[in-house]
């Protein structure tokens, strides 16, 4: 991790590790024409982003073209789970055709997670592949989903479920962009960054503890933000195709992104990541890997940052077993589940009996109880 020193950029921050940067600076539209320009023939560029970020993206793009680009487009998506679809693939494929974009023309996909999933695999897809960038505007597209070169839609039966490893040019976290973000959308990426002090930071965890969400500065957010980061880029550099030691950043998402997929929208990705982390902590507890003080102090540590550690629709066990099926990382038919060993270390793989999954989602349906709080 170092700071960039370009002239006016000292506060930009650059993880090293992977084949393209990931920085986190103050402002997007003046750091993305020193990545992007610099050293190359001035690009064709193309915005695809969320629609409530309209000025952030004109910011760019108007940085951009001043910097020598020629911005051929600027599209605008409706953010959310709901635009990971076939037909908003559809949609950015036609528009890619009717702008005459190919190979040459970079395409910046600026927004949260959903934004850089849809963008990047459009991208990816597209004349078998057009190069892009992604601009993470959201505290978990900065701490995890715009990272790591993995793109993806969802289909009716599951999350994620069509994709590919599509590395991006670069990676921008665009602080500035926090201040768009009501707080519970930025207490929804706390999720991401619990989940980064337990699969490698355990320091990160007593960041979180006295960390005010409410009155979180933008420097402190950024903290938080780059540690969380920098744990996703240290585990993909080491596997950047997730065969191996990667899939340790699937802590709480596979119960999480089923029951995402059961709720339909009626559960944020942060809040059904939260669950899932309980949800891990329950089994680890139950194949007496883990310690009931470090699971409690990881519930208090969700509960205290507005996050959910229950979600009622979990009662539906039937629907969470049928998504959890159709799971992209069964072995073998077999669903296997990334659980604590102790805060820092986790076991990846490991197999867990249908009827203990069973308990755990019923569970997950309610809140926990003062002992699982161990108060």
């Amino acid at each position: 991790m170092v700071p960039e020193s370009g002239k006016g950029h000292v506060s930009d921050v650059v993880l090293d590790g992977l084949d393209y940067p990931v920085v986190f600076c103050e402002d997007a539209a003046a750091s993305l024409p020193r990545l992007i320009v610099r050293g190359r023939s001035a690009p064709r560029a193309l915005f695809i982003a969320d629609r409530r970020l309209g000025p952030r993206a004109r910011a760019c793009a108007l940085a951009l073209t001043r910097a020598g680009a020629r911005v051929i487009g600027v599209r605008l998506l409706r953010g959310g789970e709901r635009c990971k679809s076939v037909a908003s693939l559809d949609t950015l494929w036609q528009l890619f055709a009717a702008l005459r974009a190919d190979r040459s023309t970079l395409v910046v996909a600026l927004g949260g997670g959903t934004i850089t999933d849809v963008a990047g695999f459009a991208a990816a897809t597209y004349m078998r592949g057009l190069p892009w960038a992604a601009v993470a505007t959201t505290v978990l597209g900065m701490a995890d989903a715009a990272i790591g070169g993995k793109t993806a839609i969802d289909l009716a039966a599951g999350k994620n479920l069509a994709g590919a490893f599509w590395p991006p040019r670069a990676v921008l976290a665009d602080l500035k962009a926090l201040g768009t973000l009501p707080l519970v959308q930025r207490a929804t990426g706390l999720a991401e960054i619990v989940k980064a002090a337990i699969v490698g930071d355990p320091a990160l965890l007593d960041a979180v503890e006295s960390f005010d969400a409410a009155r979180g500065t933008q420097e402190s957010w950024a903290q938080l933000i780059v540690r969380a980061a920098a744990v996703k880029v240290n585990l993909v550099a080491s596997d950047p195709y997730d065969r191996g030691p990667r899939a340790a950043l699937n802590l709480g998402h596979t119960v999480g992104h089923a029951l995402e997929h059961v709720a339909a929208g009626r559960l944020s990705h942060g809040a059904a990541v939260s669950v899932g982390l309980r949800a891990a902590g329950l089994l680890a507890l139950g194949a007496g890997m883990y310690s009931a003080q470090e699971h409690a102090r990881v519930l208090r540590a969700l509960a205290r940052s507005g996050l959910p550690l229950s979600w009622s629709g979990a009662r539906r066990v039937v629907a969470v077993e049928k998504a959890l099926a159709l799971d992209k990382k069964r072995d073998d038919g077999t669903i296997r589940f990334v659980l604590p060993e102790r805060l820092g270390s986790v076991r990846i793989g490991v197999a867990v009996e249908p009827s203990v999954l069973r308990t755990v989602i019923k569970q997950c349906a309610a809140p926990p109880q003062s002992e699982e709080f161990m108060k």
